[in-house]
């Protein structure tokens, strides 16, 4: 009686482990993770059509892989590229926050309208009041763009991303 108990409990656990979604191997490829930053300068090198978008940084530079088209108008400006390490000095970007502009540093993020006035909606979720704001910044309000302020806290120098 106990032969016919096993071949069932024997074919209940074999049914049972062919229906388990299979673990992955721990020698396959695994998809690379945004995880890796880069600080530099981001230029154009080359000429048109295809100029190559680089960053400089101050341990050389590196070729931005998939550089999101906003990018490009923001030569000569210090960003923080976020994504992933590739080999042969190219870096994959997932995206991109501008610290520097002019030698000063620099706020990203959507303008918007507040009141009688205009602040800007940082990555983090945070809210900076702007003191001294073109006329043109009616214009722009819900679109992201770059900062620097002067040191009495007004907008010194902007550009759209």
């Amino acid at each position: 009686m106990r032969h016919p108990a096993i071949l069932l409990l024997a074919g209940s656990l074999a049914g049972s482990l062919a229906c388990q979604p299979k673990q992955p191997r721990s020698d396959s490829p695994t998809l690379p993770t945004a995880s890796d930053t880069l600080r530099g300068v981001f230029v154009l090198e080359g000429s048109d059509p295809s100029p190559s978008p680089v960053l400089r940084t101050l341990a050389g530079r590196v070729v931005l892989d998939g550089a999101p088209r906003e990018i490009l108008a923001l030569s000569q400006l210090e960003l923080r590229v976020r994504g992933t390490s590739l080999p042969d000095g190219h870096f994959a970007v997932v995206d991109f926050v501008v610290r520097r502009a002019n030698g000063r540093e620099a706020l990203d993020g959507m303008l918007q309208a507040r009141g009688d006035g205009f602040a800007l909606s940082l990555p983090d979720g945070s809210m900076h009041a702007l003191r001294g704001t073109p006329p043109q910044f009616t214009q722009l309000v819900g679109r992201r763009i770059w900062l620097t302020e002067t040191s009495a806290g007004t907008v010194a120098d902007y550009g759209i991303i």
